[in-house]
């Protein structure tokens, strides 16, 4: 019969049952050592690999790897870096989610046209450089990148600057449609609500305009002064209130769908249980937003919102545009959720848009950028130098040329409202002059 061996453990010592035990103590004794290095180890093991990024799978989006390489300009490699990064990142956003249109014009059976054009909606969500090199004259980039599918635009290289935005007044189609609660102001009070609510956004800086109208015609907005989609007074504004990027936009719609309607009671429900029902007193609320491109005067983005609900405000009351009574209302409810939607397409529109920002003066090697800290300006970042020149179409339509200097130039003092940035080389040496962009991608 095997002899029962029987193990007591306590605070003094390991108590010994038989002589087999005793033999067998030491072996016990290293076994237990070796059970607690390896505890010690596993331990740090998943410590460490919680600090390093989980490349395999993660809920914001994949990890690729992707190089990039830029020619290197004057000298400047940091000028050739910035360069490199940005093509290795757009090279990453196009293995996640790349999209391709291709087009072909056939004349007498000959191809004269072929155009193939591809890009990304992907965005870079995080990156880690791998390696980087200068090697004859081109800089060298390895990286590894987090891209996400789900954004609408590719955000290359992110940026933490402030656009400008100034939201002018929205023209109303129809007037005589604003006097049922006396809504006549709603023209200049929209503008004022979509301020309050982009500034207390993230990357903005919105200005009221609201005094401004851009449009003389509500018909033909937003494109009614020149062809191409372009409005040469949003440029002109832009001018004038110092911005990059202009909001206007035409009210088309404040009535009711049927003015006789009934006005609701609280006995409309025990109405209802039997089968009888009021026509409901239906309001719409309908517009149009426009934003336009400070520089160009290009269009970057139009939309319109439509929305409806109850309208039980008594004809005699002065309810007002925007006031605490309006929001009250289900009428009103509806148009805040509505002008929420607007909202939040404006600073997507303003997010996917790189940061502008003019040249006031050069001298030297040295720019004086027309924005500082108050548009999250801080030393050390870099910004690449853009030139601008006019040209005029067959019409003679002007349109403004911006033309890549291979610059970046490194922000080294910056004030509220300006900050100076200085070059690798004189600014003689490409001609870079008064009015010229730096522009951060």
């Amino acid at each position: 019969m095997a002899q029962m061996i029987r193990v007591y453990i306590s605070s003094n010592n390991l108590s010994k049952q038989t002589g087999e035990q005793a033999r067998f103590a030491p072996l016990e004794l290293v076994m237990k050592t070796v059970f607690g290095v390896l505890l010690v180890w596993l331990a740090a093991g998943l410590t460490h690999a919680e600090q390093m990024p989980n490349w395999d799978a993660d809920p914001i989006g994949p990890w690729v790897e992707a190089s990039g390489r830029s020619e290197i300009h004057y000298g400047d490699q940091a000028a050739a870096r910035v360069r490199a990064l940005r093509d290795a990142l757009e090279n990453a956003s196009m293995q996640v989610n790349a999209r391709v249109h291709s087009s072909q014009v056939l004349e007498n059976g000959s191809l004269t046209v072929d155009r193939l054009k591809i890009n990304s909606a992907a965005q870079i969500q995080d990156m880690v450089v791998i390696d980087e090199f200068a090697q004859d004259g081109i800089y060298f980039v390895q990286i590894r990148a987090q891209v996400s599918e789900s954004q609408v635009c590719a955000t290359h290289i992110a940026n933490s600057f402030r656009k400008s935005v100034a939201v002018t007044g929205f023209a109303m189609e129809f007037p005589g449609q604003s006097t049922l609660g006396h809504l006549g102001a709603v023209d200049r009070k929209l503008a004022s609500h979509l301020v309050s609510r982009l500034n207390g956004l993230p990357g903005i800086t919105a200005l009221d305009a609201n005094y401004m109208m851009l449009y003389q015609s509500s018909h033909s907005a937003p494109t009614t002064l020149t062809p191409n989609n372009t409005l040469t007074r949003a440029v002109d504004a832009a001018e004038h209130l110092g911005v990059q990027f202009v909001v206007s936009g035409i009210i088309r719609d404040l009535a009711m769908k049927n003015m006789d309607a009934p006005y609701g009671k609280k006995s409309d429900r025990w109405l209802s249980k039997v089968g009888l029902k009021k026509e409901p007193r239906d309001r719409q609320f309908v517009f149009d937003v426009y934003v336009h491109d400070g520089y160009s005067g290009a269009l970057v983005f139009q939309s319109r919102y439509s929305a409806h609900g109850i309208w039980n405000a008594k004809h005699h009351e002065k309810t007002g545009f925007a006031t605490a009574r309006f929001w009250s209302t289900q009428y009103g409810e509806q148009v805040y959720k509505l002008v929420t939607r607007a909202v939040d397409d404006l600073q997507q529109t303003v997010q996917c848009q790189p940061f502008m920002a003019n040249i006031s003066k050069v001298k030297g090697n040295r720019i004086y950028v027309q924005s500082g800290a108050s548009s999250g300006l801080r030393p050390g970042d870099s910004l690449s130098v853009y030139r601008t020149s006019e040209f005029f179409d067959r019409e003679q339509n002007a349109f403004k040329q911006i033309t890549d200097t291979k610059i970046v130039a490194t922000v080294k003092q910056v004030q509220p409202h300006f900050a100076i940035a200085e070059l690798p080389i004189r600014v003689e040496r490409v001609n870079i002059q008064q009015d010229d962009l730096v522009i951060a991608w």
